[in-house]
């Protein structure tokens, strides 16, 4: 539509919904990007990441071309930066690894389209869900009924409603939500010998392709820092650049190493995702982060500590035996984010916009306790988190 300017001139002016239309973007996601992005103008989509839009279930295609489109045109005033270490030590943590969607996002995502597909959302509920295994999550539906019609018994009292809502979901557990547009497919075939085999996978493969990307990307930062942290190289580098050339470096020194080996550890944790993945593991590990997040929404009943007899939910947790470290949110988190970020490194550009993702994805992988994550017939346990990244052990 158009309207009248100051200077008498006609001005076109867009909707958001026209704007968006113009790149292909379907009407459902004009709504979510409105609804759930809150963007009301096209000014608005400035601050948006191709992130957000594969968030809300937005192809990766169609959202990069958008984002291409928002991003604003270079002047011919414009330079390019040589990267040095000390300007990527200079960047703020964080700025350009993806961010983690938040609960209700990703389990949105598990019930998109029809047949689910092994997507940014399928590889969050495999890091989280596998957390929350090892730190014995899906062991409190059973324990908790125990513990309640144990208290209830030895105070000759008859046990409280709750005690029936968690026995039924134990023994009817139903993914109809989640599986509405898979016929056939209900949660009968969710079986605990299928839950368990999936988790062996996990062990077996995507554990095991995580901490050796890891070890990678330590060996490639500790290469580009020993060039960096060398005297005797500095005192050259700033020789040459104060002679004229005189003291020129041998080709490479102090600069970053190649990233290709990097490329193709990436392209490992593929692999290792389609091997855990495959047959039905998409919809069993959909199945297992609905039950835990089912199992979480359960752990806000403040009642909970009173009917199994402890004096608070710390101590409930206690004698449930999943009690965890106060940092095992925080390995969430992170280990998430890592990964994620790792499944996006196809899609970097080469050179400074590289090593700039490489280093932050360094910095945020030494805030992982690596240790905790061998398979378990390597003594991996959750107790203790926190204790720092410890590759030795690995």
């Amino acid at each position: 539509m158009t309207e009248e300017g100051k200077t008498g001139v006609a001005v076109v002016v867009v909707t958001l919904d026209e704007y968006l239309a113009k790149f292909g973007v379907d009407a459902a996601h004009i709504a979510k990007i409105k609804n759930d992005l809150g963007a009301g103008t096209v000014e608005d989509l400035a601050g948006l990441k191709e992130a957000d839009l594969t968030g809300i279930g937005m192809k990766l295609i169609p959202a990069r071309k958008l984002i291409a489109a928002l991003a604003p045109a270079a002047t011919p005033t414009q330079t390019v930066e040589k990267t040095t270490p000390a300007m990527v030590g200079a960047v703020s943590f964080g700025s350009v690894l993806p961010s983690v969607p938040t609960d209700s996002s990703w389990l949105e995502a598990l019930k998109a389209g029809g047949v689910l597909k092994v997507d940014q959302s399928t590889v969050i509920s495999a890091v989280r869900a596998a957390l929350a295994h090892r730190a014995g999550l899906f062991t409190i539906p059973e324990r908790l009924v125990t513990l309640m019609e144990k208290f209830a018994d030895e105070n000759e009292e008859q046990v409280d409603p709750e005690f029936f809502k968690l026995r039924k979901q134990i023994v009817r557990r139903s993914y109809a939500e989640i599986f509405e547009g898979i016929d056939g497919l209900d949660g009968s075939y969710v079986t605990e010998g299928r839950k368990k085999q999936l988790f062996a996978r996990i062990d077996t493969h995507f554990w095991p392709a995580i901490i050796d990307f890891f070890k990678q990307l330590k060996s490639w930062q500790e290469a580009w820092m020993q060039g960096v942290a060398n005297p005797a190289l500095m005192m050259n580098a700033f020789f040459a650049a104060t002679s004229g050339g005189a003291g020129v470096l041998p080709p490479g020194m102090m600069q970053p190493p190649d990233t290709g080996a990097l490329r193709d550890q990436a392209e490992a944790l593929a692999n290792a995702v389609n091997k855990v993945f495959a047959g039905t593991g998409v919809q069993i590990i959909a199945a297992v982060a609905y039950d835990a997040s089912k199992i979480k929404e359960t752990l806000t009943n403040s009642r909970l500590p009173a009917l199994t007899g402890a004096a608070n939910r710390d101590q409930m947790l206690r004698q449930l035996g999943v009690a965890v470290s106060p940092t095992y949110p925080r390995l969430e988190t992170n280990l998430t984010q890592f990964v994620m970020a790792i499944m996006q490194i196809k899609d970097q550009p080469a050179g400074s916009e590289e090593l700039k993702y490489f280093s932050e994805l360094f910095m945020l992988g030494s805030q992982i306790p690596w240790d905790h994550l061998s398979t378990p017939s390597r003594g991996a346990k959750l107790s203790g988190i926190g204790r720092g990244t410890q590759l030795d052990d690995v």
